[in-house]
């Protein structure tokens, strides 16, 4: 069993299954804008927060318009998705039902903006198990730093080393894990390329979250 104190989750491919939402959002935008994208933007665009794909786009691609100008211009083309149709992966509801009843106090880490992370969560019937919801453009860095994470912390009165981080990309993983959290990985089709790297740097793993129940208690 492994002892808690507190629970984080990324929400895109953890907790919902959205990461294709993303997949070639990266070139149409581009596209929209008259660029011409490269073979492989998609794909690091996927591995990417929006924060730093933004960033990305204006650095390589000259992207004109501040960052939230440019991170609203992507938000609108994949809005509808996430309010009424990307879906809860398998496992989750059972696992946060069973932290909730032990008294964890969870909340979400995401790249994705507050409003459409939050509609999404009600809609699935999950947002109420969450204390809150904080993103990456309120830390203004992603999850190549701990920020976003030490600010569940904050919000738990907990240690990273009592508290769980949920992720399905090695990026974030490793970034939880060089800050002393808990890192529990989960499977993501998305990051099946990494799936090696992200159960190396795991504390525990699992392609379904309902594999995940019974592992944990209160410390």
């Amino acid at each position: 069993m492994i002892e808690i104190r507190g629970a984080i989750f990324d929400m895109d491919g953890t907790l919902t299954d959205s990461m294709q939402v993303w997949k070639t959002v990266g070139s149409e935008f581009l596209k929209s804008c008259g660029k011409t994208p490269r073979e492989d933007v998609d794909r690091r665009f996927c591995s990417m927060s929006v924060y730093d794909a933004v960033r990305f786009m204006k650095t390589e691609y000259g992207i004109e318009g501040s960052h939230d100008e440019v991170t609203d211009a992507i938000n609108r083309t994949v809005e509808h998705r996430y309010l009424h149709e990307v879906p809860l992966k398998d496992g989750v509801f059972e696992l946060l039902s069973e932290l909730d009843t032990i008294g964890i106090p969870m909340c979400v880490a995401t790249a994705t903006e507050k409003y459409m992370a939050d509609a999404a969560l009600r809609r699935l019937g999950v947002r109420h198990f969450f204390k809150e919801i904080f993103t990456s453009r309120e830390t203004g860095i992603g999850k190549e730093a701990p920020d976003i994470y030490l600010r569940g912390c904050s919000l738990f009165g907990t240690e990273p080393s009592d508290t769980a981080v949920f992720e399905d990309s090695f990026v974030a993983a490793g970034t939880a894990k060089r800050a002393g959290f808990i890192v529990a990985g989960l499977f993501d089709k998305s990051f099946e390329y990494k799936w090696d790297e992200v159960q190396k740097l795991s504390d525990i793993s699992a392609v379904n979250m309902r594999d995940m129940c019974g592992k944990f208690t209160k410390k």
